[in-house]
């Protein structure tokens, strides 16, 4: 057995991990040991007394630039109450190709085997997007760092792996089971990760929020636990009366706790996290985070910490913009220099060292996380966002103008008051009492064809920076488009207009008609 697991966990041989466990175990229930690197070569023999109980080895999986072998370390928030139950069925039901194995500590060691040497960087990319996607551990294999190796003392051993059924597996079971799912890199490579959605946006929850959820609590802090879970519902909907944020408080309270807080406890830290809007506790300041935090991964999560823009956006002062039609342009104060800048001059960190450079500035590169957006992306964004319009130099555009102007025109000599029956003669009618024109499509057609052609695309541009709505039957009329009175119309000064036709004799203006200049030139002149 010592020279078929010898073979199987292949790696740095120039040297090896010997530990030893003091009996005690953390806060957390974790068993802690003690550590010493041995600079020797690693034989069948020291698996052999590994397997006998006499020296405890780790091994490093690199050779090199690749690796047979991969591992994730989860690290659970409870060891006392942990149960590797729910990660060995992810895997059953995701049909990954992983060995879940009992660690030293009481965690799990989830391997992967290849059937041929497999580059690192690629390697850890995978397990990085299955980690995050399955089990939020906070140390992924290869990592420069030795695994402890299974099976120590192997005939009274607790590190065992597990099968498909969660039943524990000795010695022979797990190289069966490691040679069966062992998979070419070019397969783990194309692996498709399949979304895991143990509730609605988990794969956007903060890390500790979902360890919290998935393997519960029964230590101290309990209170500043709940306040992050209670924090992440309110990221996911910002609107939620503080009633509602109790119920899903006092539900997470039974959930995650063995010993669950008080009532009025709940409904106390409920009303707090409400009425602040409080961010996340993390790591330094809240140090009982640690074990469960996964910073980097948080501040990809939509519902996580997010990404901090650079401290050095503090050094761009008076951050303004000017826009028209076309353009944009981004003004500020840096380094005692008045800078403006171009969305072109912003699109990458090259082209800002370049502007920047003419204003005898030099711009240092920002350094690059592992994961995550770039600080330079951020810190374009940042500028984005603080800058305020730079209102002396406020555009104005003459085509939105114009049309202002035509629709003012439109109304102003379309508009009749409360006679609905002039919607099918081409008026707009104008109700007194709501202060709500309507009007035909078909009308805005005709005079736009003739007064505008060329400042509107459409009829239907001018109903939409009208905002008018449709009734299908208004009045008798089908299809009739409503809008209130628009504020640049001076409908106060309109005239309403009585069309001739229905005046009668009983009206002066009826008279009118006949005592016209022309008319009474024509008549015969007394002598």
């Amino acid at each position: 057995m010592h020279k078929e697991l010898f073979k199987l966990f292949q790696g740095d041989n120039t040297c090896y991990l010997k530990s030893l466990l003091t009996g005690t175990d953390d806060e957390r229930g974790k068993k802690e040991a003690q550590y010493q690197t041995v600079h020797e070569q690693l034989t069948p023999l020291h698996w052999k007394h590994h397997l006998a109980g006499k020296t405890r080895i780790g091994i490093r999986p690199e050779i090199g630039d690749e690796c047979l072998w991969g591992c994730i370390d989860v690290d659970p928030n409870n060891y006392k109450d942990y149960s590797e139950k729910k990660y060995v069925d992810i895997i059953t039901k995701y049909r990954l190709p992983l060995v879940p194995v009992m660690s030293k500590s009481g965690g799990l060691h989830i391997f992967v085997f290849f059937k041929e040497l497999a580059e690192i960087s690629k390697v850890k990319q995978k397990l990085n997007e299955i980690n995050e996607q399955y089990f939020l551990s906070n140390e992924v294999f290869p990592m420069n760092k030795a695994v402890n190796m299974p099976y120590f003392n192997s005939d009274r051993t607790m590190e065992y792996a597990f099968d498909e059924n969660n039943t524990p597996l000795m010695v022979g079971g797990f190289l069966d089971a490691a040679k069966k799912r062992m998979i070419s890199p070019s397969d783990f490579f194309k692996l498709k990760v399949q979304d895991y959605e143990a509730e609605s946006e988990w794969s956007h929850y903060a890390p500790c929020v979902q360890k919290l959820i998935q393997e519960g609590w029964s230590g101290n802090n309990r209170n500043n636990y709940l306040f992050n879970v209670l924090v992440l519902e309110m990221k996911k909907n910002s609107t939620l009366a503080v009633k509602n944020l109790e119920e899903i408080g006092f539900a997470r309270n039974s959930e995650i706790f063995s010993n669950p807080l008080p009532r009025n406890e709940v409904s106390s830290l409920c009303k707090s996290v409400h009425k602040q809007g409080y961010e996340f506790q993390c790591p330094p300041k809240h140090a009982e985070f640690g074990p469960i935090c996964n910073k980097e991964l948080c501040k990809t999560r939509r519902l996580g910490i997010g990404e901090a823009v650079p401290e050095i956006i503090d050094a761009f002062e008076n951050i303004t913009y000017i826009q028209d039609t076309k353009n944009v342009w981004y003004e500020f104060d840096f380094k005692g220099q008045h800078v403006m800048v171009t969305p072109e001059d912003m699109k990458d960190e090259k082209s800002f060292r370049v502007k920047l450079l003419r204003h005898r500035l030099y711009w240092m590169t920002l350094p690059k996380p592992p994961k995550g957006p770039s600080p330079f992306e951020l810190l374009m964004k940042g500028i984005v966002e603080k800058a305020v319009e730079n209102k002396e130099h406020t555009y104005e555009d003459p085509l939105e103008e114009e049309r202002y102007k035509v629709l003012k025109d439109f109304f102003e000599s379309h508009v009749e008051q409360d006679k609905f029956t002039k919607l099918k003669d081409g008026y707009v009618v104008l109700d007194s009492k709501t202060n709500i024109c309507y009007f035909k499509k078909i009308t805005l057609d005709q005079f736009l064809k003739k007064k505008a052609a060329k400042v509107f695309n459409t009829t239907a541009d001018a109903i939409r920076l009208l905002g008018c709505k449709r009734k299908d039957y208004h009045e008798g009329e089908k299809n009739v488009w409503h809008v209130e009175m628009p504020d640049f119309v001076n409908h106060q000064a309109i005239k309403f207009k009585t069309n001739n036709t229905d005046l009668t004799e009983m009206d002066d203006k009826y008279h009118d008609k006949f005592r016209h200049s022309e008319t009474k030139s024509d008549l015969p002149q007394d002598t």
